[in-house]
């Protein structure tokens, strides 16, 4: 549903106050000035999506109730754990096999038990929901069923209700939404594991789209965390899980680091900010401008720049657009960013990659990055 308000005054990029209500300037970043591409000219409205999907809720699940303490937290967590154990060593054991063991009959299994653990990490939330969709570009350390099934929690995730995100957002931002906003799109265009993004006009005309992070992350990984070093620390001592072999403590640090870049959405406006500065000289590659009076920790704001996702191969055939350019840009952009300017998007799955009207690549989300 579509909600427009009326009752403000105009908004532009300068002015500090709307009808009295104060806009505070959440960082003294300077925003980069937008290259102006030419463009048909477009509706002031927001345009109707041709897929958008019904999300859905994350109502049902334990860890999006506020009153969720950390001991059962811990019960569910470490039950998963001990599930997954016994999957794992039912899968690998020939003995589990009834009339014997076949390649193809382990493989049935794993797919069995993939979909199993796909179904338990929505259960779990967030935190075990990014872990997964990290785990599902790690072939090297994970079952290929597994990371194919995974790899489902790019698009598959719960999002939570549109009144959590206007709290959340006039909460973060110190005004109503109806000041802050001609028109809010309650409905979110996309949910992912630490937020859910949500269209928007703002009064001088300019579409957004607001990132709104799910409300009590931090918490939720706290209580994660500790329980996740515990995990790590069982996994090195497990041949079985390929311990001797592999460096679990250092994943779980790594991971640990990342997710609390993650829920900083300043640090991820910045990230955008600097990959735009980078590729300012190259029309074909794109990132969405940061709207720093609208932004703040939780709540990030960008201009709104729609494509086809790059994985939706029937799309961009039907669009007329040429495939091989559109290979050529892509690994031509990574050769930028990790032989020129050392700063790349280390996120880069089909969620956060899509192709603009003139084959012109976008990147969204710059949550990871790495130097």
């Amino acid at each position: 549903m579509l909600v427009s308000e009326n009752k403000a005054e105009t908004v532009n990029g300068s002015k500090q106050a709307v009808n009295g209500a104060s806009l505070v300037r959440r960082d003294p970043t300077p925003a980069l000035t937008k290259t102006k591409i030419a463009k048909p000219e477009t509706s002031k409205e927001l345009p109707p999506l041709e897929e958008l999907k019904v999300l859905p809720s994350d109502e049902g699940f334990s860890w999006a109730n506020e009153n969720y303490s950390s001991w059962q937290r811990s019960i569910d967590v470490w039950s998963f754990v001990l599930s997954l154990r016994v999957h794992v060593l039912l899968d690998n054991a020939k003995w589990a096999y009834v009339g014997g063991f076949t390649e193809e009959k382990q493989k049935s299994r794993r797919r069995k038990t993939a979909s199993w653990l796909r179904e338990c990490v929505l259960q779990l939330g967030p935190t075990f929901i990014k872990l997964g969709q990290l785990s599902s570009t790690r072939s090297d350390l994970f079952p290929l069923e597994f990371v194919d099934e995974l790899a489902k929690l790019q698009d598959n995730v719960p999002a939570f209700s549109p009144k959590k995100a206007r709290g959340f957002i006039e909460s973060e931002l110190g005004a109503p939404i109806n000041v802050l906003f001609k028109e809010f799109e309650d409905q979110p265009i996309a949910a992912a594991s630490l937020g859910q993004v949500h269209r928007a006009i703002l009064h001088n005309g300019e579409k957004v789209v607001i990132k709104v992070q799910r409300p009590g992350l931090k918490k939720l990984f706290d209580i994660d965390l500790q329980n996740l070093k515990l995990i790590a620390e069982y996994f090195q001592r497990s041949e079985t899980l390929g311990g001797p072999t592999r460096d679990w403590i250092g994943i779980y640090e790594e991971c640990a680091t990342i997710l609390y870049q993650e829920i900083d959405y300043i640090n991820e406006g910045k990230n955008a900010d600097r990959f735009r500065r980078d590729f300012r000289n190259i029309k074909w590659v794109r990132a969405p401008l940061v709207y720093w009076d609208y932004t703040a920790m939780k709540v990030l704001t960008l201009e709104y720049v729609p494509g086809v996702k790059i994985n939706q191969v029937d799309t961009l055939m039907s669009r007329g657009y040429d495939r091989d350019r559109i290979s050529s840009r892509a690994i031509e952009a990574y050769l930028i960013q990790i032989l020129k300017t050392g700063f790349f998007h280390a996120v880069p799955h089909p969620g956060n990659l899509a192709i603009d009207v003139d084959e012109s690549i976008i990147y969204y989300d710059f949550g990871m990055i790495g130097e």
